[in-house]
């Protein structure tokens, strides 16, 4: 289920850049040949860039695309490796925890203050709350690979844990 749910948020923020574009070209064409700039598309766009961002999360980190540096845990013996791993997600799941708790607290106090955005008076907690939802969304992936990563530790291999593709 959460395998989906990443898939969609993930396609969901595909869309967005399109629509990003879109709005953009459409912005420069309305700018250029009729001098009619649109100011609702930099605010748009820039609600949907959380879309984009915080929407792809947790497909980029279940595929493997998010940038490691391993110069030095390459060199590690696989055991010693499998602990930091685990040991990384644990302490990243900790703080996402953080910043989740921290990111809902601004939309609901943007909620509670009504407050709205400049130009289209869009209200300003419903893009608030993606950034906490997509973090919510990696939390319960990485969740997943901690698992992986766990009942790994118990193998004779235990940096071997299964492709994040199949674990979720």
């Amino acid at each position: 289920m959460i395998r989906r749910i990443a898939r969609s948020a993930s396609t969901l923020a595909g869309l967005a850049v399109l629509v990003i574009v879109a709005l953009i070209t459409y912005d420069v064409v309305m700018r250029y040949f009729f001098n009619e700039p649109q100011l609702f598309v930099d605010e748009l766009a820039s609600f949907l860039q959380i879309v984009v961002i915080f929407g792809g999360l947790a497909y980029t980190f279940r595929t493997g695309g998010h940038v490691r540096v391993d110069l030095v845990t390459a060199r590690l013996p696989p055991r010693v490796r499998a602990w930091l791993r685990a040991a990384a997600l644990l302490a990243s799941l900790a703080f996402l925890g953080i910043v989740m708790w921290t990111t809902t607290q601004s939309a609901l106090t943007a909620y509670r203050y009504g407050r709205v955005s400049t130009v289209m008076l869009y209200p300003l907690w419903w893009p608030m709350l993606a950034i906490p939802l997509g973090l919510a969304l990696l939390a319960a992936v990485m969740l997943i690979a901690l698992v992986d990563q766990v009942r790994a530790l118990g193998s004779p291999r235990p940096d071997e844990v299964p492709p994040p593709e199949t674990s979720a």
